[in-house]
């Protein structure tokens, strides 16, 4: 962010200080000449106080001034002409260039790194000589000598003669009528009489002589003597020659003399010294009086300021024989537009603008550059600085304060004045804010004030507080004279009112005060507009500026610098347009695109006014935001511009990479703009490469880059495999192995790395330590670390993405790929000597050597003849290589011919004049009238690699991997497999099992063996046994006629081991080249509806040992679409309870059956259930009989319920066995053999999903509590668990949209593993849990993990009611009814457990949870208070394991009615468990009501 040097008060007291005029005698000046310098250049630098000086107010109130600057100026001096200040301004800002190692700061403004310069010195140069040149005004005094120094040399005849003479010679330029320059602040100036002393070669005795009678006649505060020149001048030629001075002796004086080397028209002296002088120079004789006892000095003969009652009449602000006659002239460049003058002519030529930077400072006038200061020592550097600190606290400040305060009494003392200034104190101090605008439409009226007029005495007095640091007093002076003038529409006076106001309240430094913008913003417009003086809006513009930025508000500064912006002088508006720009950056928010915008508008300006390279500057800073932004029209017009200045300029490869970025984006130039582009760049382009064989610059051997079309390297793909699919009949498809047109997913590309990961450790029979996942397909987000491999013979096809930015076609000729080979024969690795190194085969060289049969022979390139890119198209091409050699390949790049349409050879620029020479690579059509160039060249395809982060080196620097998709390495030949399905079944009903042929066939040149399938989905197929290959004979299942016997059989089949990778049969083994082999299969539809993914991989090696590649894949991915069949909801209960045989305990299962066909659907299908098998450990299913054998058919929308009986199997399984028992409940006319193919694999196969990972071994360190907790849980939970899967045979009647009917079987498979747990096949939605209410007292803490599930907790015991369902009783004799109710308790765990019976509870209305359905739920209170419970309410006792135990309860009912026995609590305490806390609620009773009569007798 460019920042000024100095700060905002810094600038200001800068801008402003007590003018000073200096007349001096030729003999002074001979002296002061002995330097190389003037009188007035030797003081130049210790015009700046280094120590605090003090002044009193009005008030009496002591101001401390610090860091006080007086501006001295020779009283002889003319300022100089309008021709000289515009050429002078516009030298200092081209002789001031940014420098390349200047400090740059980066900036983050949102999305933008921005490197900007640090500081902008050529504004502060242009801002320092503009405020130099510009010439006081009557409308103010703060530019006015306020006082004059008369310097006679001591060497003088007669000093006293001479002072009085320059006396006169002053009085009678001051009270001239018909001289406006110089300018002063009274009549009656404070004079100074220096009497300069040559230490070398004056008399002493005659200097103090001649001091004393100085003070005798003017006063010993009006008076100096002044030695100087203490080394003689033939000592100074000595040291001078030996190098003594410049080595021993500061040179102050030399940044004064440069900085107005360019500056001899105007003598007006602007000094600027570091303010950290020492000033432990100072002898001890100079001391300042104490402020409290500083008197006021008089001079004879000077009267006070307003004592002279001569009237001056108004004095115009003009004078027109002198050469700046209109001093608030906006100064022009001379190459603005519509300026007529001759002098332009001869300041920039059009030829060479950077010759005539550096050479116009020869124009004007410079000072001399040598030794300056040669006679003064150091001691005369203590008496400047000691005469400069006299003059102003001795006599200068006394004087002013003495003005002031005389000011204030006059103007206190006329009428209306005093309420001025209270009205002007109130609103400094809180009033009001609001200040009076200039009326633009209105002329202004001012000018005509007598200079002893009240208005003009404020303005005095307000300059004056200005000048020596009293803000207060002169913010409340302008502000009153402001009113006056705005009243008496002096519009001029009233802007520089304003503009002083608003900027000594900014000096006053309260913050907490607001600044007054609106007044700065006044007199802006009252000097811009009002009274057409752009000069002063300019200086107001750029204190305004200064203030605004100091306080923070760069938005508003940023407005104040445009707003000055205009036709009338390029050079101003380019400074403030770029001023602005840096206000914009450096807001609190920076605003990029608003700074871009106008440093492009500001390098406009600057190219208007000659200053091209402060114009290329902002063009290249500007486009760091437009660049890549998506602002395609404003980056056109920035490289557009940049490209032809730089080739003005004779930079070729600036313009050629100027010009390329036109064309490497989507452009939105018209089609014709698009062609120049193109036409420029080819071009500069043939210019650059005629230039480089001139000069004898090596050319590139090679072929030259082109920038057309752009590649997307990202996008490059890389197939290792041929990129056509072979053409099969419709009943068969191909598997899809991989394509340029997959769509890239991490999961799905891990999925299949695991896959292939499991089907070799199989064929392995053990995990490989380094196992590289095969990929046939490489792009961007796979893995490129490595080379890939591929194998000789096969081809190797490269996909790249082109795209035309250009709204014109281009036609690609002869494209092909750029290889470089490396032939290595790896099966005769130790063969190869090891001293000479392999060749290197290319075919770079194509265009240059036409023969390239070795290269043809290694690699057979792919050529395409023509290949066009329309309009803004972006289309993909695919090139292949296939290699007969084994090595290693780099493919580098395309080479191509560029064609693009060209008109007539008259739109050529004619800025360029070099002859276009022929080359090879750039070829002209021969035909007549052809309008075509052909560019025979290359673009290199260097992809990245991802970035590193894996260490902490390579987390600080931005590192990139390698990426080596384009290298691969050819392997020796390998077998080739090729895969396809016969009617393959891609639409099933959910559980529908479909066929279909796998058929497989070995391209490649060698024989392979060990062909494994690998899935996720093992559940979705099966093979059928080699033996049997025709799977269209016969049914899908086999069924057995259904026998009169009703006993059911139980048939043990061994558990199938479930695994991913199955092995697929092959005949002998293997599959030699050329051969192919068919596998029958089986396709189940998942039980979930929608679009499945079945992910197949085939894994085979070849019999031939390969060191390259041992194993390959081969990826298929099936889409199984599956509509809804049935939905299966089973729930298995525990039955009756015997009363003598506990033990032998069965299970009611409940089935039920819904058609999931919609009558919208477009099928109408019916399902018809065959069979239910149970398939189980334990369990087995009782025959069903069903009335005449009647089929269950489920018609659309329609449900079956039934319920099934299940007891213990007769063979039963260990749980750790491998066995289980199939046990069939026909529902059918046939019975289908579930126990066999494909019924039983499909079963196992279900299974696999259902496979959890084995817990890991328990730790020795658990303690016996904790072991003893885990076995209660394991067998409270153990009691509840059931090992029982339904299933469910089932075939289906559709009926399609043609009216044809289909038939078609399935099977489903329901698995129970709780009781009382509802299982579907098709999942159901999760009922919210209500969240439990925030307690405030601290739980007991118990270990939950090792407590059982709430759900096994509170179904420990089986409790059942009996009593009779209808009572009949009088109660007309007898009031009471009793009847006898027996409760059944039956422990359902082999544990002892603590039971205790409550029937006499209050109905307690506190919620409580069903667990069933995830509802808290408040019990209701019985449907009778007549009715309770009689005898033994509450029983406590203990039932052992898996026995039971009934309870004889009685009812008591005082009148009739229908009433709810269940309200009876079963609770079991947990240290009948070994647990701890509250007893646990078992689970309550189903309803059971009885209806109690009333009977009557007749």
């Amino acid at each position: 962010m460019a920042q000024c040097a100095q700060s905002a008060r810094e600038f200001i007291q800068n801008s402003f200080g007590p003018m000073v005029a200096v007349l001096c005698s030729h003999d002074a000046e001979v002296i002061a000449q002995k330097n190389n310098l003037t009188f007035v250049e030797m003081a130049r630098p210790f015009c700046r106080l280094t120590t605090e000086a003090h002044i009193r107010d009005p008030q009496g109130q002591v101001n401390s001034i610090r860091n006080m600057r007086i501006i001295l100026n020779d009283m002889n001096s003319q300022p100089p002409s309008s021709a000289i200040v515009r050429k002078m301004l516009n030298d200092v800002v081209g002789s001031i260039h940014p420098n390349a190692e200047a400090s740059k700061s980066i900036i983050t403004a949102g999305n933008y790194n921005l490197q900007l310069s640090s500081s902008t010195p050529w504004f502060e140069a242009y801002r320092e000589h503009f405020l130099q040149v510009t010439l006081p005004s009557e409308h103010e005094f703060i530019r006015h000598f306020i006082a004059c120094m008369l310097v006679v040399s001591s060497n003088h005849a007669d000093p006293i003669d001479q002072f009085s003479k320059l006396n006169q010679q002053q009085h009678q330029l001051q009270h001239s009528s018909g001289i406006n320059n110089p300018k002063w602040l009274c009549p009656n100036i404070f004079k100074y009489y220096i009497l300069l002393h040559d230490n070398t070669e004056g008399e002493e005795e005659k200097a103090e002589a001649v001091y004393q009678s100085m003070k005798s006649t003017y006063g010993s505060h009006a008076c100096h003597l002044l030695r100087i020149n203490s080394r003689s001048l033939q000592a100074a030629e000595v040291a001078s020659i030996g190098n003594e001075y410049t080595a021993n002796m500061p040179d102050p004086w030399s940044q004064f003399m440069t900085n107005n080397s360019v500056d001899t028209g105007a003598d007006q002296v602007e000094m600027d010294i570091s303010p950290n002088v020492d000033s432990g120079g100072f002898p001890d004789k100079v001391t300042e009086a104490d402020p409290e006892h500083m008197n006021d000095p008089t001079q004879p003969g000077e009267p006070f300021p307003g004592d002279d009652d001569s009237p001056n009449g108004p004095m115009p602000d003009t004078n027109p024989s002198h050469p700046l006659s209109q001093p608030n002239e906006v100064v022009s460049h001379p190459l603005a537009v519509g300026h007529e003058t001759n002098e332009s002519q001869t300041i920039i030529t059009e030829d060479n603008m950077d010759a005539t930077d550096g050479n116009n400072k020869d124009i004007v006038l410079n000072k001399l550059v040598g030794v300056h200061g040669a006679c003064l020592t150091l001691s005369d550097h203590d008496r400047l600085r000691i005469f400069i600190h006299e003059f102003v606290v001795r006599g200068l400040l006394p004087y002013i304060e003495k003005m002031i305060r005389t000011l204030s009494e006059q103007l206190a003392s006329r009428k209306g004045i005093s309420r001025s200034f209270i009205s002007a104190t109130k609103n400094w101090f809180g009033g009001k804010r609001n200040s009076d605008k200039a009326n633009k439409t209105q002329v202004d009226m001012g000018g005509k004030y007598l200079r002893e007029s009240p208005e003009l005495q404020m303005r005095r007095l307000g300059d004056l507080a200005f000048l020596v640091q009293m803000y207060e007093l002169a913010y409340t002076s302008f502000h009153t004279a402001k009113r006056d003038f705005n009243n008496d529409h002096a519009y001029m006076h009233c802007a520089g009112a304003l503009e002083m106001a608003a900027t000594s309240a900014f000096m006053v430094g309260s913050f907490n005060k607001v600044y007054p913008s609106h007044y700065m913003d006044s007199a802006v417009s009252m000097y811009a507009h009002t009274c057409k003086k752009p000069s002063f809006a300019t200086r107001a513009i750029l204190l305004s500026t200064e203030t605004l930025k100091a306080r923070g508000m760069y938005g508003e500064a940023a407005m104040e610098f445009i707003r000055m912006t205009g036709e009338d002088s390029d050079l101003r508006s380019a400074l403030f347009l770029e001023q602005g720009a840096h206000c914009f950056i450096n807001m609190k928010t920076p605003m990029a695109r608003k700074y871009a915008f106008h440093m492009i508008l500001a390098g406009h300006r600057y190219s208007k006014a000659g200053q091209r390279k402060h114009a290329l500057r902002c063009y290249c800073q500007a486009l760091q935001v437009y660049k890549g932004k998506g602002w395609i029209l404003s980056e056109d017009h920035i490289n557009f511009t940049i490209g032809r200045q730089s080739f003005n300029l004779k930079q070729l490869e600036n313009a050629s990479a100027a010009f390329k970025h036109l064309l490497t984006y989507d452009s939105r130039q018209p089609a014709v703009q698009q062609a120049a582009f193109l036409r420029e760049y080819l071009f500069v382009f043939q210019q650059q490469m005629t230039i480089a064989a001139q000069e004898g610059k090596p050319i590139e051997p090679n072929l030259p880059q082109l920038p057309l079309p752009i590649i997307n390297k990202v996008a490059t793909k890389v197939l290792l495999a041929n990129a056509e699919q072979p053409t099969l009949p419709d009943n068969k498809i191909a598997a899809t192995s991989v394509s340029f047109d997959q769509l890239y997913d991490s999961a799905e590309n891990d999925k299949w790395f695991e896959l292939e990961e499991m089907v070799v450790k199989v064929a392995n029979k053990s995990a490989l330590s380094t196992l590289r996942p095969s990929q046939k397909l490489l792009h961007s987000r796979t893995n490129n670390s490595q080379r890939p491999v591929a194998v000789i013979r096969e081809p190797i096809t490269v996909e790249l993405v082109l795209t035309n930015p250009l709204k014109v076609p281009l036609m690609l000729c002869d494209l092909s790929l750029l290889w470089r080979f490396t032939p290595l024969d790896y099966e005769k690795v130790n063969n190869e000597t090891p001293e000479k190194p392999p060749t290197v085969i290319s075919n770079e060289n194509i265009c240059v050597s036409p023969k390239m049969n070795i290269a043809n022979e290694m690699i057979r390139s792919q050529i395409i003849p023509e290949f066009e890119l329309k309009a803004n198209e972006i289309k993909a091409v695919q090139l292949s290589l296939t290699p007969e050699n084994t090595g290693e390949l780099s493919i580098m790049g395309i080479v191509y011919s560029l064609s693009a349409p060209l008109q007539s050879t008259s739109t050529v620029p004619p800025s360029t004049n070099m002859e276009i020479t022929d080359s090879p690579s750039l070829k002209h059509s021969k035909k007549t009238g052809s309008s075509t160039v052909s560019v025979r060249g290359r673009q290199d395809v260097d992809v990245q690699g991802p970035r590193l982060n894996g260490t902490l080196m390579e987390k600080r620097i931005v590192t990139y991997g390698p990426d080596r998709r384009l290298d691969p390495i050819i392997a020796p030949p390998m077998p080739l497999l090729e895969a396809c399905f016969v009617d393959f079944p891609y639409s099933l009903l959910c559980g529908e099992i479909g066929q279909t042929i796998l058929e497989v066939s070995n391209k490649g040149d060698y024989s392979l063996h060990k062909l494994y399938i690998a899935s996720k989905q093992p559940q979705c197929f099966a093979f059928r046994s080699p033996n049997n290959t025709d799977i269209q004979s016969g049914p899908l299942y086999r069924t057995i006629p259904l026998g009169d016997r009703e006993d059911v059989d139980e048939h043990v089949v061994n558990v199938q081991n479930l695994s991913c990778v199955v092995e697929v049969p092959l005949p002998n083994g293997l599959l030699k080249p050329g051969c192919s082999a068919s596998i029958p299969m089986w396709i189940r539809g998942p039980e979930k509806a929608g679009i499945h993914d079945v992910d197949i991989l085939f894994y085979y090696e070849s019999t031939e040992e390969n060191f390259k590649l041992r194993h390959r894949v081969l990826r298929h991915s099936a889409v199984l679409n599956t509509t809804h069949s049935l939905c299966l909801k089973a729930t298995a209960t525990r039955g009756h309870i015997p009363e003598h045989n506990q033990r032998n305990q069965s299970l009611v299962v409940s089935l039920q059956g819904e058609n999931m066909n919609q009558v919208h659907d477009r099928n109408i299908t019916e399902f018809s259930l065959e069979q239910v098998t149970c398939v189980s450990k334990t369990w087995a299913l009782e025959h069903i009989a069903t009335k005449d054998k009647q089929e269950f058919k489920i018609s659309g929308g329609e449900s079956v319920i039934c319920c099934l009986k299940a007891q213990h199997c007769k063979q039963i399984c260990t749980s750790d066995s491998n066995q289980v028992v199939f046990t069939d409940g026909v529902l059918g006319k046939e019975k289908i053999v579930s126990y066999e193919s494909p019924c039983s694999d499909f079963f196992f196969r279900s299974k696999f999903k259902l496979k959890e990972i084995e817990p890991p071994p328990q730790e020795f360190s658990r303690t016996s509590n904790n072991t003893k907790s885990m076995s209660v849980k394991q067998s409270l939970e153990g009691a509840l668990e059931v090992d029982l899967t339904l299933l469910v045979l089932w075939k289906a009647f559709v009926v399609d949209e043609t009216g044809v009917s289909h038939k078609y079987v399935g099977q489903h498979h329901v698995t129970m593993t709780m009781l009382d747990q509802q299982i579907s096949t098709i999942p159901t939605a999760q009922r919210m849990v209500e969240q439990k209410a925030v307690r405030f007292l601290k739980d007991i803490d118990v270990n939950k993990s090792d407590e059982p599930s709430s759900t096994v907790m509170i179904q420990l015991i089986k409790c059942s009611l009996q009593h009779p369902d209808h009572k009949d009783h009088d109660f007309t004799k007898k009031r009471l009814c009793t009847v006898p109710v027996t409760l059944h308790l039956c422990n359902c765990t082999d544990k002892t457990l603590s039971i205790q019976v409550d029937t006499d509870t209050a109905p307690d209305n506190t919620p409580s949870m069903d667990t069933s359905s995830g509802y808290y739920v408040t019990p209701k209170p019985p449907n009778s208070s007549d009715f309770v419970w009689v005898r033994q309410v509450s029983q406590q006792l203990e039932l052992s394991g898996n026995s039971s135990h009934q309870i004889h309860l009685l009812a008591c009912f005082s009148k009739a009615g229908v009433f709810n026995l269940s309200n009876i609590n079963v609770n079991v305490t947990r240290k009948s468990l070994g647990l701890e806390g509250e007893p646990v609620e078992q689970k309550k009773l189903l309803p059971s009501v009885i209806t109690v009569s009333q009977t009557t007798n007749n």
